[in-house]
This record gives structure tokens, sequence and C-alpha cells, in this order.
């Protein structure tokens, strides 16, 4: 109780006299009219893949560009954060893809602009305020005391149809969200990356052979990222007698966890000739390029895959207990584009005597209509003029 108290005293002290205080002092210097901070937490190991292209185009133009990433140890990272303060003061555009805790403390002086590149597409599971005292969620007090997304000035979205679910998320207007489209979505415009897909993750896993690609990629379990963990969910044994050599099961995980734990040495030596754990230096963009199949669950990365328009299957073996820790924007057996599956043989089933492509179309054209290839552009253009 006396720790709680003291690191309630502590952030209060931060949040409301050393940060105010840091960026007061930034703004006793102008704006930099062409400074634009590519701000993310430290859970990213490198800048987040909303950004990359984003800051390549700002780079063209003239801009400055500068990347902050969060400090890992404590002392660090309040160092970094006041530091931060005299940055955001001074810079025309400042863009993140989450939260970010120090930019809540200070609403952005005349000539600054903070924009959300929220790092998932489309509207799935609940989060910021739509999860406030959920077992997910945070405590309806502490938000009010250290506020989220209160100084944005700009968000953007997929598709227009999900803009009220973003407002309540971001416990802010509808009118800063618009329909411009998502960056990291631009890829799967671009043919030639679609088509190398395939053949580099058969570069990086050459057992894969002429095999179809199935790809697994489910979301954490647990009730925060620091306990985020995987379940045994699926049989790997089953799946190989099953369908081993018609295809192959390409295993990649939530960043939160380590697929390791779930797929150990003792699976890889019984099962490792038709599943395989997706190599790190395959981004999850490549993976779904080069899947014939996805099986997922609860993941936001469906709204990219359906840009594929490839078939999808959802195995929510936990559906009931699932929906009790997050719940969801939609009713999810109305909302999910393919086939539910709540066992083993339901999704090996499906897998073999296919599923129904009608609802894919639909599902893309509803959540995301503003992504069409030229995401990056657009978003540049309108950041750069407003």
């Amino acid at each position: 109780m006396l720790k709680q108290k003291i690191n309630f005293l502590r952030r209060l002290i931060i949040f409301y006299i050393v940060w105010p205080l840091a960026y007061k002092l930034g703004c006793l210097l102008p704006v930099k009219k062409n400074q634009a901070v590519f701000a993310y937490n430290k859970h990213y190991s490198a800048l987040p893949d909303n950004m990359v292209e984003l800051k390549k185009i700002y780079e063209d133009a003239g801009w400055k560009c500068v990347e902050y990433g969060n400090e890992e140890s404590a002392l660090q990272r309040l160092i970094g954060d006041i530091r931060f303060q005299f940055i955001y003061a001074r810079s025309a555009r400042i863009f993140i893809t989450d939260n970010f805790d120090p930019l809540w403390a200070n609403h952005p002086r005349k000539g600054t602009r903070v924009i959300q590149l929220w790092h998932a597409c489309g509207a799935f599971k609940k989060w910021g305020y739509s999860t406030l005292n959920a077992d997910w969620g945070g405590e309806r007090r502490m938000w009010e005391i250290f506020p989220r997304y209160n100084t944005i000035t700009d968000a953007f979205v997929s598709a227009e149809h999900i803009i009220p679910c973003y407002a309540e998320a971001f416990n802010c207007k509808e009118e800063i969200i618009k329909p411009l489209g998502v960056p990291r979505t631009d890829v799967f415009f671009d043919n030639s990356f679609v088509a190398s897909g395939r053949e580099k993750l058969v570069a990086a896993i050459p057992e894969i052979g002429s095999r179809k690609i199935i790809l697994y990629a489910p979301t954490f379990r647990g009730n925060s990222p620091t306990d985020a963990h995987n379940d045994d969910m699926i049989d790997f044994g089953k799946f190989k007698r099953a369908m081993g050599d018609e295809y192959v099961l390409v295993l990649k995980y939530h960043p939160f966890t380590k697929g390791e734990d779930t797929f150990n040495e003792e699976y890889q030596s019984l099962y490792g000739d038709s599943i395989f754990l997706c190599p790190k230096e395959i981004g999850i963009d490549t993976a779904m390029c080069a899947a014939d199949i996805l099986v997922s669950d609860y993941s936001s990365l469906v709204f990219e895959y359906s840009l594929l328009n490839r078939p999808m299957i959802f195995f929510a073996y936990d559906l009931e207990e699932y929906d009790t820790t997050r719940s969801y924007y939609y009713d999810y057996k109305d909302f999910v584009p393919g086939p539910i599956a709540y066992t083993d043989d339901e999704v090996i089933g499906y897998i073999l005597n296919g599923t129904d492509m009608s609802k894919v179309q639909q599902f893309r054209e509803k959540f995301m209509s503003a992504c069409d290839g030229n995401s990056t552009k657009r978003i540049a253009q309108y950041t750069m003029k407003n």
C-alpha cells in the first residue's frame, strides 16, 4: 500500500509539475516550422511500420525528422521524457502510433499538431476509454486524473464507418478523426511486394517446398502486455497427420509473446517438417502475402489480410472467456469474414473443405474502404498543409 502511494505521488509530480515545467521552458523558444517528431514506445524495436514511409516523404520535402523512442530503464526514461517535452514544445508535427504518456500532460501550442497513426486497422477489440474498469482496461478514476489521448489534434483510420469507435476509444470529438487510410496497408497494393511474399518465406524455410501455406497468427492472451502469453492451442500432431503432405503451418505469434514457448524443441523434433515458427526477419506483412489461408482469432491483422481477398478461419476456442475480458465493438459472430472454429477438427475441416468468400469483400468495403495504396501520400499531404 505504501509503495502504491509513493508511485502515485511520483506520477502526480511528473505529470503535473515536471513535464509541464519542461514544456513551458521549451515554449520560450519558437516552434521549428519544419520539424517533425516520430515518437514510439519501448516495446517497438525500431520505427513502427506506420511511420517508415511517411518519415521518408517528410524528409524528401525538406523537413527535419526526429525519432524518439522511450528508454528502457526507469531513470533513463525519466530523463528522456523530460527532454521530450522540449522537443515537443518546439516541433510542428508529432506523430505517434499508440499510447504515448509524455504527450498527455501538455496541450500543443499554436503551430504544433499531435497526429495519431493508430497501429491497427479497423475496429475489433475495444481499447482505450472503451475498456475502463474492464479486466483489460484501466481504472476510470486513474484515467480521470491522468488522461490519455487528450492532446491529439488529428487521427486517421481505415474507413469512415469506424470513426465512432475511435472517438469513443480516444474520448474525443469525431471531427478530428478522418478516413484517410493507414500507411502500413500500402504494401498490400504493391503487386511485386505481394507476389514476393511466398518467395521470401520459402527462402527462409526451404522445407515448405511446393506445399500451400497456412499462417496461424493469433493474438496474445492475458490482461496486459506484461502478462501476455500464448495458450497451447493447436494439436500439431493432428494437423500434420491430416494435412502435412499438402499444407504447412507457419506460426506467427504476437510480438508481446515468444513463439518458442509454445512450439518448443520437443514439438519441433516431432512436427518440424510440416510446422514452422515464422523467422523473426519475416515481417507479418510478408507472412500474410505468403499465406494461402489465414487462421487467426481476435487479431486486427484480419483487416489487412482482407485486402488480399483470401480465405480466413477464426479459431475462437475461448470466445466466451475472451469476450468477458475484452469485448468488441461489433458482435463477433456476425462480424468476422470467415467461419468460426471452436476445435482443431473444425479448423482442419474448414481448410480441407473450403470456406465461403462472400463475406470477405463486404468486410473489406466496410472496414478498409479508405485504404487504396496511397494512404501514406494522402496523410503526408494533409498533415503538411494543415
